[in-house]
């Protein structure tokens, strides 16, 4: 074949359409739309997710309430299924009838000096007694609180007395001034201030004191004069 035939042929198939492209773009057929997918068919990650759940089950025990959340936690129930203690049931810190008689015995605020008084009682009360103190002084207390007071009112030139009921910490602060009161009789003896307060402790539990007939005698004049009252 001579050159010029040569050139021919090359030209030739230059000029056809060639079956590969040369180009980065790649010629893709039109994508024809399908069916719209169906909302109840199940894929691939369904399988998995229902072997990750646990299984359901018929008696589901409830969860219990936070120990600081809801207000059903402070129902018995449910501080019964809490470990632990709520703020509700934790004891105070200070005894408040302890308290309050360490502050009737306190003077010119040395409570320091107050506590050791009150630690000194109740050791004796223990001593003499051989059981918890504590106890024993507060029936004490008790014994000589009177429930009642009587307010005196002048109305047109007369004296008028009008009961009134006391709370439980007015009433304990009244008895413990009426023991202490009782407890200055044996002063000229030469017993010392915490002694004598823990005679007048067991005399109380013995029905010998003399803070009975002040008890007596506040309740007979509130009975008595009952009639002042609404006026």
């Amino acid at each position: 074949m001579s050159i010029r035939q040569s050139l021919r042929a090359v030209s030739a198939l230059s000029s056809t359409t060639r079956s590969f492209a040369s180009s980065s773009r790649v010629l893709v057929p039109p994508i024809t739309p399908g069916p719209p997918p169906d909302p109840n068919a199940s894929s691939g990650f369904d399988l998995l997710i229902n072997n990750l759940l646990p299984p359901p089950t018929s008696s589901a025990k409830p969860v219990p309430a936070l120990r600081y959340g809801s207000p059903s936690s402070h129902t018995p129930e449910a501080a019964a299924a809490v470990r632990g203690y709520t703020p509700e049931a934790l004891p105070p810190q200070i005894d408040p009838l302890l308290d309050l008689f360490t502050n009737m015995l306190m003077k010119h605020g040395r409570k320091a000096e107050a506590q050791g008084h009150v630690s000194d009682i109740l050791s004796m009360l223990q001593k003499a007694s051989n059981s918890p103190p504590q106890p024993l002084l507060s029936r004490a207390i008790t014994l000589a609180s009177p429930s009642v007071r009587l307010n005196s009112t002048r109305r047109r030139a007369k004296l008028v007395q009008t009961p009134k009921a006391l709370d439980e910490r007015q009433s304990t602060r009244q008895g413990i001034v009426w023991l202490l009161k009782a407890a200055e009789r044996g002063r000229k003896g030469g017993l010392p201030r915490n002694q004598r307060i823990a005679r007048e402790v067991f005399a109380v539990l013995e029905g010998s004191s003399d803070v009975y007939k002040w008890v007596e005698e506040r309740h007979r004049l509130a009975t008595a004069n009952r009639s002042n009252l609404g006026r």
